[in-house]
């Protein structure tokens, strides 16, 4: 796994092909919603948004520790917050809202808000107490990734502090990877657990998150990383990664799919990553930047969060239909343009400004004379 990098990142770490991924992941969730009746791998859109996470996440705070020498964990916290409790809180309230004066149809109690709230859904479902109502128990997926925002960016931190190498990082990772796998294995032969449990439980589904750590950490073109290796054989090990997944959907064995398929898929995905993420722009990164799969990218967060919760509704009224589901996706569109022009967009806004006021008071703290001409 050891690699060569080219001097300094870049600065800039935008990758548009990783929002059409997104947009990617949204759509394979929203179309197995869509068709209800019939099996279809929507789990696989979520471990696409889990893989993303975590490659994208690790890209950050690894750019900031090469250019500071140091993790912000204040800075870190602050970022997710601010990007993650506003859209999910206010639709939380909106749903709730709705579903107790009968405008959204809910069967659901409503004590189990407080899990939502505090992004415990997953384990207050798997522990018996209750869903949470009106469509929202899709919310156990953004519990799994809060418990690794909690978690992760401190091991992180704990690497950067005490100098591990980055092959040392990995390979700890994979180490934790291979542990979920054999705790999937227990659960599902052993303990007996159900599929839903091992599904949702962020002890049984972490991995998925950190194989996208592991790609950001020692194969990450963005930051300069050089693999020959896999960038020679990269298209091959892509067009591999992308058979092993369709064969995963083949297999319809219940052990495999509660234990081994998590791990399948996500190994599969790092080569397919490792091409969209390349400097040379291959024609299906290509297609992914663009603009309308781009913008669609942009608002799936929230777009996951109402989409659910509008099938939900609308389908316990009508018979399912393809242009049922057309008008929902254009009412969960409209929704989560909505989010990002009434409240992400000003969020962002004002991290700007607050940004530019941080860098003015140093730039009077450490230059007299920029503080006497101001």
């Amino acid at each position: 796994m050891a690699s060569r990098r080219n001097p300094g990142p870049p600065s800039n770490l935008y990758v548009p092909s990783l929002d059409g991924m997104r947009a990617i992941a949204f759509l394979v969730v929203f179309v197995a919603h869509s068709l209800p009746h019939r099996v279809l791998p929507g789990g696989f859109g979520v471990a696409i948004f889990f893989f993303l996470s975590g490659y994208l996440i690790t890209t950050l705070l690894r750019a900031e520790a090469e250019r500071t020498g140091t993790i912000s964990l204040k800075q870190f916290y602050l970022r997710r917050v601010l990007r993650i409790f506003p859209p999910c809180y206010l639709t939380i309230i909106l749903v709730a809202t709705l579903a107790r004066v009968g405008v959204v149809y809910n069967v659901e109690s409503y004590k189990s808000l407080f899990a939502g709230f505090l992004y415990f859904s997953n384990y207050w479902n798997i522990l018996g107490w209750g869903n949470l109502p009106a469509g929202l128990g899709i919310l156990w997926s953004l519990a799994v990734e809060e418990h690794y925002y909690l978690v992760y960016p401190l091991l992180y931190a704990w690497f950067v502090r005490r100098g591990v190498s980055r092959n040392r990082q990995a390979a700890v990772l994979l180490l934790l990877c291979a542990a979920v796998l054999a705790w999937r294995c227990y659960r599902a032969m052993v303990m007996h657990s159900s599929w839903e449990n091992i599904y949702e439980g962020t002890d049984t589904r972490f991995d998925a998150i950190l194989f996208g750590c592991v790609l950001g950490i020692v194969a990450n073109p963005v930051l300069g990383d050089r693999v020959k290796w896999l960038e020679k054989n990269a298209r091959l090990l892509a067009t591999c990664g992308a058979a092993m997944i369709f064969g995963t959907f083949a297999y319809r064995n219940q052990l495999f799919r509660d234990t081994i398929r998590y791990t399948l898929q996500q190994v599969a995905l790092m080569p397919i990553f490792f091409v969209l993420i390349r400097p040379d722009r291959n024609r299906i990164a290509r297609t992914l930047e663009g603009r309308w799969l781009r913008h669609l990218g942009l608002l799936s967060y929230s777009m996951y969060l109402i989409h659910h919760t509008l099938f939900h509704h609308f389908y316990h009224y009508r018979q399912p239909s393809i242009w049922l589901a057309a008008a929902i996706f254009v009412m969960t569109l409209a929704y989560a343009q909505a989010m990002r022009t009434f409240v992400e967009l000003p969020i962002r806004r004002w991290k700007s400004r607050r940004a530019r006021c941080k860098t003015v008071v140093v730039m009077r703290r450490s230059n007299p004379a920029v503080r006497v001409a101001g």
